[in-house]
């Protein structure tokens, strides 16, 4: 099955998901490697993402030393600790287990975030073509923190700032990386929509009944739109995965699952 250019994978839960998401992305890096001195490499944190990044830490033969890690976003306060980031999550379930040649992460308590928007852009664009990219769904339908009414797919920028959907806020307010912080952080820096289709390689999880009715809507949109940015994903080929807590009904249906 596939939502426009992008395949579509039916696992049977988060777990089998982020063994199958793991296992692909760990053999497109290995094909890489075999052509290249080093992979470019993209990734997104939240409850997502948790069953990929502990298994793909455990792939075999995938020589990190050559890997380039960033992330794709945080969310800026400078009141936060750094255990409610996006970069601590993926530090501690990826980064600090496989040890790569180096990674990237958005500074969360930078005093200016614009001028933290064009570090990272920076960096971003001297580190030169993205090779994969590793991504979720939001329950707004953004892609990375690019959200509903600030998106623009053909923005010259990599990197922005941006204010928090409050339907981001609530999923926030649910997911156990953020439940205990007490707060939701207004605004947040992230990749935009063309840094992120920029990848060689686009790789979508999106595990957890929580996600079934954004996927329902966004799969249910054959053109992109930039009132549901992960409508996005249809043009360009790439890998959705999801699960069957959060596969829509209809597409469970036609899959015969």
């Amino acid at each position: 099955m596939n939502y426009g250019k992008t395949k579509i994978i039916i696992c049977e839960d988060e777990h089998d998901l982020g063994r199958q998401s793991a296992a692909k992305a760990a053999e497109t890096m290995r094909g890489i490697l075999a052509r290249q001195d080093e992979v470019r490499m993209v990734f997104a944190a939240g409850e997502s993402q948790n069953t990929f990044l502990d298994a793909i830490s455990q792939e075999p033969n995938v020589d990190w030393r050559r890997i380039v890690c960033f992330n794709m976003d945080d969310f800026w306060d400078t009141r936060m600790p750094e255990r409610f980031t996006c970069g601590h999550q993926t530090r501690v379930q990826l980064y600090d287990k496989v040890h790569p040649r180096r990674f990237e992460l958005v500074r969360y308590n930078a005093p200016d975030p614009e001028a933290e928007a064009r570090r990272f852009e920076g960096l971003l664009k001297q580190a030169g073509p993205v090779d994969i990219l590793c991504q979720g769904i939001g329950t707004s339908g953004h892609l990375a923190l690019n959200e509903p009414g600030q998106t623009d797919f053909n923005t010259d920028r990599w990197v922005k700032v941006v204010d928090i959907a409050e339907q981001s806020k609530r999923q926030l307010r649910e997911d156990p990386n953020f439940r205990d912080l007490g707060y939701i952080p207004e605004k947040g820096i992230t990749l935009t929509i063309p840094a992120l289709m920029s990848a060689g390689h686009i790789f979508t999880m999106a595990p957890l009944a929580l996600k079934r009715p954004i996927l329902k809507r966004v799969l249910s949109t054959p053109d992109p739109t930039a009132d549901l940015p992960a409508t996005i994903i249809s043009r360009y080929q790439g890998i959705l995965f999801v699960d069957k807590n959060s596969c829509p009904e209809f597409l469970m249906a036609a899959s015969g699952s």
